[in-house]
C-alpha cells in the first residue's frame, strides 16, 4: 500500500478513533505533565500496542525507546509501525545475536541494523527505536566514535581515492575482488565499490579526476545499476573499529598469555570474532543506546517486571559462561563489564516518562485500561464472519479486514460476498500488520 493509499484507508480512521478514546487522551495527559511518571496501562492486543505507539508518536512528538521481552516482538512491532508512520521514522535495535565469551563474528546485516539505527538517532531522523531488552544491555560504539568514524560522500565532492580506501579499511571493510555482502569493497581504477552497513544495495562511486562524478546502486548478482543518488552515507561494519592490521597493537597491551590464546584464535581468520567482548579486555570505552535517548524521550515496556525478570536470566546466563571459560584467560572481563546492570538499567529509566504495558488489569484503579480483545476466530466459516461485517455495518461499527496482498483481498471478499447478505461490500485491505483486535472507544 503506498502512502497515498494509506491516507485514504479505513486503517487510518480506526487509528484516528483509537487515538481520540478516553485512554489514549488519559495516557497523553499523564505524559504531558510536567512531573515524571510512570504509567502502567493494559488491555491492548495484537497490532493495537502498535496503534498506541503511533498515536504518542503524533501527540507527543517526542522520541520514543519501545523495549520489548525478544527480538520477535520486536520485530513485530517494527514491521507494524513502518506501516503506519513510515519506514524512515522508525528504528530497529536488535540484539547481537552472539553471548559473551563466544568466539564468533555478528552477522552484517544484525550490525547494519544497529549502526544505521543509532545513526538515525544521531541525525535526528528517527523517531521511535524498538530493541529487545537484550540489545539495550550489550555495549556498542560510543557516540563520539560514531561520530568521527561515519563519512557522508555527495555528487561534486574532492577525494583522495587512496585515502578513501584507507578509511574503508579502518571501519572494518574487506576488500574483495567483487563486492558481494555488506562490509565488502571493491576498487578498479576510478570505480570503487562499497556496501555499507544499513544500505539496502551496495553503491558504485565514479570519479573524474579526484571528484565524485556519479553514484549508483546496483544489484550484486546482475552488476546492473538500481538507481543513481546524490549523495551516501558510509558507516562503520562493527561496532568495535579494530582491524586484523591493527589488533596487534592491543594485544601487545594485555597479559603474554592471554594475548597468545587469542592470536591462536585469530590465526588466518580475517573476521576477528569474539572481538565484541575482547575489546573490553583491550580497553575500548563502550557506549550503550540509552546514550543515543534523547533526555525528553518517553520509554515503552512490554511489561517492566517482566523486562527486569529477563534481564537477571541474561546475567545468571552470562555467569555461567564466565565460569566456564574463566580459566582459559587471565583477565577475562566479568558480565558485569559486558552489560549494563540492572541498577543502571532502573537508574536511567526512571529519569524519563514510562509507560508500563501489563498483561492484565488485576482489579488497580491507577491502571489505564484500553479495553481491547483479540479478533474472533472463524477458521474456515467465512458464514460467520459475515455476520459478524453485517452486525458491524448495521452499527456503523469501524472496522477493516487486512490481507497480506491484493489477491488474497479479492478472493477473500469473493467468498463473503457468495456466503453472506452484506449490504454493502465488506472493506478489505491489504497491510503490514500482525495482530487483529477490537476495541471499544468512546
Amino acid at each position: 500500500m503506498t502512502k497515498t493509499d494509506l491516507k485514504n484507508s479505513k486503517i487510518i480512521e480506526i487509528l484516528a478513533k483509537f487515538r481520540t478514546g478516553s485512554a489514549c487522551i488519559d495516557l497523553t495527559n499523564a505524559l504531558n505533565s510536567n512531573e515524571l511518571s510512570y504509567n502502567p496501562i493494559s488491555g491492548l492486543h495484537g497490532s493495537a500496542t502498535s496503534f498506541l505507539l503511533g498515536s504518542l508518536i503524533a501527540d507527543r512528538q517526542k522520541p520514543l525507546l519501545v523495549v520489548t521481552q525478544d527480538g520477535e516482538s520486536a520485530r513485530d512491532i517494527y514491521d507494524d509501525l513502518t506501516f503506519l508512520i513510515g519506514e524512515e521514522k522508525v528504528g530497529f535495535y536488535p540484539s547481537r545475536q552472539i553471548l559473551p565469551y563466544d568466539f564468533r563474528a555478528p552477522v552484517g546485516e544484525i550490525m547494519g541494523q544497529r549502526i544505521s539505527t543509532l545513526t538515525g538517532l544521531l541525525d535526528n531522523k528517527i523517531n521511535v527505536v524498538i530493541c529487545p531488552v537484550r540489545a539495550l544491555m550489550e555495549p556498542t560504539i560510543t557516540v563520539d566514535n560514531l561520530r568521527e568514524n561515519s563519512l557522508s560522500l555527495k555528487v561534486g565532492d574532492e577525494i583522495d581515492l587512496d585515502e578513501l580506501v584507507m578509511k574503508l579499511v579502518i571501519l572494518g571493510f574487506r576488500r574483495v575482488p567483487n563486492v558481494e555482502e555488506v562490509g565488502d569493497f571493491a576498487q578498479r581504477g576510478g570505480l570503487i565499490d562499497f556496501f555499507s552497513p544499513g544500505s539496502e544495495a551496495p553503491v558504485r562511486i565514479e570519479l573524474f579526476g579526484d571528484e565524485v562524478d556519479t553514484i549508483r546502486q546496483f544489484e550484486v548478482r546482475s552488476q546492473r545499476t538500481i538507481s543513481r543518488i546524490d549523495n551516501v552515507s558510509v558507516l562503520p561494519k562493527r561496532e568495535v573499529l579494530i582491524t586484523a592490521e591493527t589488533v596487534e597493537k592491543r594485544l601487545e597491551k594485555i597479559n603474554e598469555e592471554d594475548a597468545d590464546f587469542i592470536r591462536y584464535r585469530y590465526l588466518n581468520d580475517p573476521e576477528l570474532p569474539g572481538l565484541e567482548w575482547l575489546s573490553i579486555m583491550f580497553g575500548i570505552k563502550q557506549g550503550s543506546l540509552f546514550d543515543y535517548i534523547s533526555d525528553d524521550a518517553d520509554i515503552f515496556f512490554e511489561g517492566k517486571g517482566s523486562l527486569e525478570n529477563e534481564i537477571d536470566k541474561i546475567y545468571d546466563e552470562a555467569e555461567l559462561l564466565y565460569q566456564r571459560f574463566k580459566s582459559r584467560l587471565h583477565t577475562l572481563p566479568t558480565p558485569d563489564k559486558y552489560y549494563i546492570s540492572r541498577v543502571t538499567f532502573v537508574d536511567t529509566v526512571s529519569k524519563h516518562h514510562q509507560i508500563d504495558m501489563l498483561p492484565f488489569k488485576g482489579g488497580k484503579k491507577d491502571i489505564i485500561d484500553f479495553g481491547c480483545s483479540p479478533h474472533p476466530s472463524f477458521g474456515s466459516r467465512l458464514d460467520l464472519l459475515g455476520d459478524m461485517i453485517k452486525q458491524y455495518q448495521q452499527i456503523d461499527f469501524a472496522y477493516c479486514i487486512v490481507t497480506d496482498n491484493k489477491g488474497q483481498a479479492e478472493r477473500l471478499n469473493e467468498l463473503i460476498t457468495e456466503k453472506s447478505d452484506l449490504s454493502y461490500p465488506a472493506i478489505i485491505e491489504v497491510a503490514d500488520l500482525k495482530g487483529g483486535f477490537v476495541c471499544q472507544t468512546d
